[in-house]
């Protein structure tokens, strides 16, 4: 078991993977660098528990996994801005994970928060450019963020609704050429009776306008996305906001008007006691990906606010509406 973590970490230039889960360690070793972004570059994999403090975090984690660190309260990333995927890592699962963590104020979810969407609109791109190129390999490729809490940010998610379903007004396409839609999807959740893997059903609905898909009409589509397995005694308490977006959310514009949500959360059990969860509130966030044949460089249009962290132009006339008998 690792006791304690030696400031020579800092010359492991190579250094992919940290796993320390189980080890009583609470901090990380002050290092001396130039800027927060060198701290680890290569670092893809890092899993913690009990941890109780870290300034910077890369902003390049594949899978950033804190549990049960009930004393943490300060999470930031470097560099957020300058953030690239390198091309070997789109058909990663993206974990952001800070189960448990109670601590956390504010401005570390706002950080947490800004990162996941950043990410997502980075894998919007990707996943866009790559659309009905290759066969979808059983939803793979997602990003799964996950904190305490019981809000939505109102500048991430503008479209919000106390239920778990919304409704929303797609964006009018103002460009020549062809766009995709990709969804990103916050949900709060009770994780209190969580017995040990959940997943995210999506069902929604695409209307189109006169002339689109078709000559319009409406298209119904799903998607599942598995967020967690929960390795034994591991305990979540409460409230949690889940950030949400897959491969399978990206969808071809068809002159739509409208979409609609409505999530459902099963909760699996160990021995066949499979039950939904309710969703207490739930919130989408449309990224516009314009379309160039035969390159993978696309523009995102994103309505979310500049002032939290993310780029973006408010171009989406979004109004949350619950469903008729809601």
């Amino acid at each position: 078991m690792v006791k304690d973590v030696s400031s020579n970490i800092s010359k492991l230039k190579s250094l992919s993977s940290l796993h320390l889960s189980g080890c009583p360690i609470v901090k990380f070793p002050t290092i001396d660098v130039p800027s927060p972004s060198l701290r680890f570059k290569s670092l893809k994999y890092m899993h913690m528990d009990r941890f109780k403090m870290h300034k910077v975090f890369a902003p390049d984690l594949l899978d950033f996994n804190l549990h049960d660190c009930m004393i943490l309260e300060a999470v930031s990333f470097a560099d957020q801005k300058l953030y690239q995927f390198d091309s070997s890592d789109e058909d990663y699962v993206f974990l952001m994970l800070f189960f448990n963590c109670l601590n956390l104020n504010q401005e570390s979810t706002n950080n947490i928060e800004a990162n996941a969407m950043l990410k997502i609109g980075s894998l919007a791109k990707k996943w866009a450019a790559r659309y009905d190129r290759e066969k979808r390999r059983d939803n793979f490729q997602r990003l799964i963020c996950c904190f305490p809490g019981n809000k939505i940010s109102a500048n991430k998610f503008k479209c919000q609704s106390m239920n778990s379903s919304l409704s929303l007004k797609i964006a009018p396409n103002g460009g020549s050429g062809s766009r995709f839609l990709v969804f990103a999807i916050c949900l709060v959740i009770d994780l209190t009776d969580c017995c040990r893997l959940l997943d995210c059903r999506c069902e929604y609905q695409l209307t189109a306008a006169g002339g689109g898909n078709g000559g319009g009409g409406y298209e119904k589509l799903g998607s599942v996305i598995s967020l967690f397995k929960l390795p034994e005694p591991e305990k979540c308490m409460g409230d949690h906001v889940f950030i949400l977006s897959s491969i399978d959310m990206v969808k071809e514009d068809q002159n739509y008007e409208e979409a609609s949500f409505e999530f459902y959360i099963r909760n699996w059990g160990l021995e066949d006691d499979d039950v939904d969860m309710k969703v207490e509130r739930c919130g989408v966030h449309v990224f516009y990906v314009d379309a160039e044949s035969d390159t993978d460089d696309t523009d995102v249009i994103d309505d979310t606010d500049d002032t939290d962290g993310t780029d973006g132009t408010d171009d989406t006339n979004a109004t949350a509406k619950r469903h008729a008998g809601n």
